[in-house]
């Protein structure tokens, strides 16, 4: 579809464009060469056992999904369902935030579930993993008052909050939601889609009490605080950063990730290094550091990707001949 098409190659020009601007600004007082010359004192050890614990990561979520799903396919299989959270993550290098598309699509294809119903359970997911990072981020205010509240400065301060934007959002969120309250009744095709998809929203209300489930997020988290934490051993200036350091950086990090920009490019640079200020890492350090996790994990993706796009590809052709 010629408008589809259009719109994904705005899209990754639009969030190309956003990222380069936020790498320039933030790497702009950095001096390179000496930038470079920090790659003699890494541990590389650290960065590869940081990379194996990450698919640790895709296979908890995996795990989570499917008890999400399980009441509308009787075919999950954790395995099936790692590759297609891996690869969904591999396409988000290309085109950011469409990673959840493409793994809704790629489930549809390998089991009964249904786009609309998976679509619904991912969405449940993130608010789940928002929910999470709040709680974390009360952790941090407790253990880390004044860290805190410097890391919402130079969020707010660097990435500028425009109220009349907000509100411009919030008003033609309440247009579409009208109007989509509307076609949802008068179109059958639609008004189905929208039942499959709260269907599987509101699937949490079975499992979020469950034990499984509960592990398995509070397993998830751990695992991104591992896989940071790692990487500070990897450094002579950060091998003696502790706990609450760490959790500094998942906080950090994960509002990073959140920016709409290729895989949180800049963004998760700048908030990383901004924050590791405060244990007296200098801004250059703390950089080098951020470019390291970031790095290590856009590799990751690319060598896990690479192997479970031919894993998922055989699985799907196997399925449907």
């Amino acid at each position: 579809d010629l408008v589809q098409t259009k719109k994904l190659v705005i899209n990754f020009l639009l969030s190309i464009s956003f990222g380069m601007v936020l790498v320039y600004f933030v790497f702009k007082k950095i001096d390179l060469s000496d930038f470079f010359l920090r790659l003699d004192s890494v541990q590389y050890s650290w960065i590869v056992f940081s990379i194996f614990i990450s698919l640790l990561d895709h296979i908890i979520r995996a795990f989570r999904w499917n008890i999400l799903m399980k009441n509308d396919s009787d075919s999950l299989s954790t395995y099936i369902t790692t590759n297609i959270i891996i690869v969904s993550y591999f396409t988000s290098l290309i085109f950011p935030r469409l990673n959840d598309f493409v793994r809704c699509y790629l489930i549809s294809k390998t089991n009964t579930i249904k786009l609309s119903t998976s679509l619904g359970t991912v969405v449940s997911e993130r608010i789940i993993d928002l929910i999470s990072l709040f709680i974390l981020g009360f952790l941090l205010l407790l253990l880390e008052y004044e860290i805190f509240v410097n890391l919402l400065i130079d969020l707010f301060s660097n990435f500028q909050f425009n109220l009349n934007f907000l509100i411009l959002v919030i008003f033609v969120s309440v247009i579409i939601i009208y109007i989509s309250r509307f076609f949802i009744k008068k179109n059958k095709f639609i008004s189905k889609a929208f039942n499959e998809f709260k269907s599987g929203f509101f699937a949490f209300k079975n499992v979020y009490y469950r034990a499984d489930f509960l592990l398995s997020t509070l397993f998830l988290w751990v695992i991104y605080y591992i896989m940071g934490y790692v990487i500070f051993f990897s450094l002579p200036e950060t091998s003696h950063l502790g706990f609450n350091a760490g959790l500094s950086i998942l906080v950090a990090g994960t509002l990073g990730m959140i920016v709409p920009v290729n895989a949180g490019i800049g963004a998760y640079h700048f908030l990383v290094a901004s924050i590791l200020l405060n244990y007296g890492i200098s801004y250059e350090g703390g950089l080098f550091f951020a470019t390291l996790i970031h790095g290590s994990q856009v590799v990751a993706l690319l060598f896990f990707g690479f192997i479970s796009s031919i894993l998922l590809f055989i699985t799907i052709k196997k399925k449907h001949g």
